[in-house]
């Protein structure tokens, strides 16, 4: 009796809530705010009387409310009731046990947005777009995102199998050990003898080198450390790779982009329909207003990545190398709904960086994120991102820069060869061009060429991505229609040449990766999007929030880290 008493008492909170909010707009609305509540109603009511077996009160009204926000087809919209509330407060306040990986929805599946550079993750071969299929045996689908990540997570040393569908098709179990997850967000060439990062990757031209693989809370600090080191050793010219970076902390993107702009200059628009505009412009705090600076970003830069490239390219303060952004740029706030009632993660604006142009990616746009400068489009497909993803692995992203000296320096064609890195191998160019001549030399294609192709490729992606769901039912269809008396040897295998014969498994065999992918949001980092990013690590906690310059200093919400 108590429970069914809290349990209404609870439907009462949330629906005088919704009420006073509803009667906003019930004027507009073909029927009012009350006649719909009252369909609510008496519908749970009618259920919970005459329904065959007892229901539970609970579970209707968290239906109810996780159905509504379904309609919206906005995986960053979340609710969390009162026991996940409190995961995500933990997540974005502290370390935690997990894969390390960002993890996003998309189409009712489990998406790789990025695993965390050196996380257990990105040690197992998990890739940046990967589909989870299953999670220790059990099917992902229609699985809700707090609840796949509560799966992922658990006590450190223990293991998880996941079932992974990689963006080529193939499919693959691989089995990951959990471990505490805590890995530093910037980055240089190598560590020194002393565990000390080396940031210059250039010494021959003294061109700096730094990695930032998240937006946390001591990025700024870290990344102003590495620069004024670089400024002592003399830097010439700066790479900022923000490449894999899923996002964080709107507040550390501004100030990671007032290092290098001048004081008045726009960093980042935000606009929503429920909130005032707000602007955020550079202060007189620069680090760094004439360094030439290249930034990498690819498929897999989101959110706060992209403020800080859409900035720096809108301003002509750097040139921007490698391939068009993820396109995650809505803003999350958390909104509590009452005291242990759990809370709401809502999208309530959208990022636009100085020209204007939004990042947030929408069903059908042709423009999303930021793109490369002219001239500086350096695509990497699929089988090129895993290529050099297993040389930093294979070579810890260090031991080949040992054996780089005065007579054998770290070339273009260095980066190339032994790292499998053209994007960096052009960011090298474009820096030493431009302190030769003055001016940035041409090191990759035309935008227009580029997209062009990434859009044909992305539709074709999608088109496979449909043929490998549908090929998933049929699987199981035949499974249920399995009897007993199937035990022929020859059946199962039958059945497989079956399929290869219609051309599912060839065609996911052959397919190549998307060049656009999408991108994430969480709360210390960013969690997200849709057709995007290629393999990598970097983020590490869950979706981002704060959108005022007021509220800088909450979390923004993104993609979340297990």
């Amino acid at each position: 009796m108590t429970r069914r008493i809290l349990a209404n008492a609870a439907v009462l909170l949330v629906l005088t809530s919704a009420l006073l909010t509803a009667l906003h707009f019930s004027e507009a609305r073909g029927e009012s705010a009350y006649r719909q509540l009252e369909k609510f109603v008496r519908v749970r009511g009618l259920l919970v009387d005459q329904y065959v077996d007892e229901v539970d009160s609970q579970k209707l009204l968290d239906g109810a409310i996780r159905g509504m926000i379904a309609t919206l087809d906005d995986p960053y919209t979340v609710y969390f009731d009162a026991e996940e509330l409190e995961q995500f407060d933990a997540d974005v306040n502290g370390e935690f046990v997990g894969i390390g990986a960002e993890v996003d929805m998309f189409k009712d599946r489990l998406r790789i947005v990025s695993p965390l550079e050196d996380s257990p993750a990105w040690r197992a071969g998990v890739r940046s777009g990967d589909i989870v299929l299953e999670i220790d045996g059990e099917d992902t689908l229609g699985l809700k995102l707090p609840e796949a990540v509560k799966r992922l997570k658990g006590e450190e040393d223990t293991p998880v199998t996941i079932l992974v569908r990689h963006r080529s098709g193939e499919e693959e179990s691989i089995t990951i050990i959990r471990k505490l997850i805590k890995v530093p967000s910037v980055r240089g060439v190598r560590r020194l003898a002393d565990q000390h990062f080396d940031y210059m990757l250039d010494k021959q031209n003294r061109v700096g080198y730094v990695r930032l693989t998240q937006f946390g809370e001591r990025s700024l600090n870290d990344l102003r450390g590495a620069i004024q080191e670089l400024q002592d050793q003399g830097v010439r010219a700066l790479i900022l790779d923000l490449r894999f970076n899923g996002g964080g902390l709107l507040e550390s993107a501004f100030g990671v982009s007032d290092l290098f702009l001048t004081e008045g200059q726009r960093v980042v628009s935000v606009r929503g329909r429920g909130a005032p505009s707000t602007t955020l412009d550079a202060s007189d705090t620069t680090l760094a207003p004439d360094l030439p600076l290249v930034v990498l970003v690819n498929e897999a830069s989101a959110s706060a990545s992209e403020i800080v490239a859409g900035a720096l390219k809108d301003n002509d303060r750097a040139r921007i190398v490698g391939a068009r952004t993820f396109g995650k740029g809505s803003v999350q706030r958390l909104q509590p709904i009452g005291e242990d009632l759990g809370a709401l993660k809502i999208t309530s604006a959208y990022y636009y960086i100085p020209s204007g142009r939004k990042i947030h990616r929408v069903e059908d746009a042709d423009e999303w994120g930021v793109d490369p400068s002219a001239g500086s489009y350096v695509a990497m497909d699929a089988d090129a991102m895993l290529a050099m993803l297993e040389a930093r692995r294979d070579t810890a992203s260090e031991r080949p820069f040992d054996d780089r000296t005065a007579e054998n320096p770290v070339t273009p064609e260095f980066l190339r060869q032994v790292m499998q890195d053209p994007q960096l191998a052009g960011a090298l160019e474009a820096s030493v061009g431009f302190l030769n001549t003055g001016d940035w030399p041409r090191v990759g294609e035309d935008n227009s060429v580029a997209l062009e192709r990434a859009k044909r490729r992305a539709e074709l992606q999608r088109q496979l991505d449909a043929i490998n769901e549908r090929a998933d039912e049929i699987r199981a269809e035949i499974d249920e229609l399995a009897g007993p008396e199937d035990t022929d040897p020859e059946a199962e295998p039958l059945a497989e040449a079956e399929t290869n014969e219609g051309g599912t498994e060839e065609a996911a065999g052959q397919a190549d990766a998307p060049a656009a992918q999408e991108a994430p949001d969480a709360a210390a980092l960013d969690t997200a999007p849709e057709d995007q990013p290629q393999p990598e690590p970097e983020s590490a906690a869950e979706p981002e929030s704060a959108a005022e310059p007021e509220s800088a200093a909450e979390p923004e919400l993104q993609p979340v880290t297990p």
